[in-house]
């Protein structure tokens, strides 16, 4: 997976800023999708057709959100979150109202996982903040089972649509946001991250099969199913 030499991810950076903006983060990124950005997650974790008492991990899980989804989805998933920022744990945690999911601080890069243990991973605007995005994937699929599936969700192609989110997301950020070099970095690491068509590609060359691919918002946002 090419990373931008020019453009740093160093982890401990990334680890603060994720520290930083976890207070407002889900107000902004609400603003920032329009109101869309629990109806594509919804329709994302559903497509993966989770069974009761399924194992699933979300990877860079943030506030929760996903793991909220899909504990909505199917009651009887045992779903672990996993993030390496405490603030954004400690918003998860306390939205975890029944406690029904287990949260944990952790390196996605490295995770403290057996292999070939959990039926479905998910990841949803994580993977374009890690530095070592290539090594993030293989722990991915050393974790699944065989047969397994991984639901990556994030931005997709950098089309007219994408360049306008581009040029409105700062003007809402000043209103909304006093860290604006954070938001700056967001929007930087999306006009970076590559195509679906070329993640896809990058997938398959760890041992990934694509399973299937739903784009939202003329292509902004794109899912990908991967199957191991």
């Amino acid at each position: 997976m090419k990373q931008n030499k020019t453009f740093s991810k160093e982890p401990k950076n990334i680890q603060a800023m994720f520290n930083l903006i976890a207070d407002k983060y889900d107000l902004i990124n609400k603003v920032m999708s329009f109101g869309t950005q629990n109806y594509i997650k919804y329709k994302s974790i559903k497509k993966l057709g989770i069974r009761p008492f399924a194992k699933v991990i979300d990877l860079c899980c943030g506030t929760g959100d996903l793991c909220r989804i899909i504990k909505q989805i199917e009651p009887a998933a045992d779903v672990t979150g996993i993030d390496f920022s405490d603030n954004m744990l400690e918003i998860a945690r306390k939205k975890d109202k029944d406690k029904t999911v287990q949260y944990l601080r952790g390196d996605v890069t490295n995770l403290p996982c057996p292999g070939n243990t959990f039926d479905f991973a998910v990841m949803g605007f994580g993977l374009r903040n890690i530095q070592n995005a290539e090594k993030a994937v293989e722990e991915v699929y050393r974790i699944l089972k065989p047969g397994g599936c991984f639901m990556h969700l994030d931005f997709g192609k950098h089309n007219f649509l994408s360049k306008v989110y581009d040029m409105t997301t700062p003007l809402i950020i000043n209103f909304l946001s006093e860290n604006k070099s954070a938001y700056s970095y967001l929007i930087k690491s999306k006009q970076i991250f590559p195509e679906p068509e070329d993640l896809i590609k990058d997938f398959e060359s760890k041992g990934f099969k694509l399973k299937k691919r739903k784009d939202f918002l003329l292509g902004v946002i794109s899912m990908q199913i991967m199957i191991k």
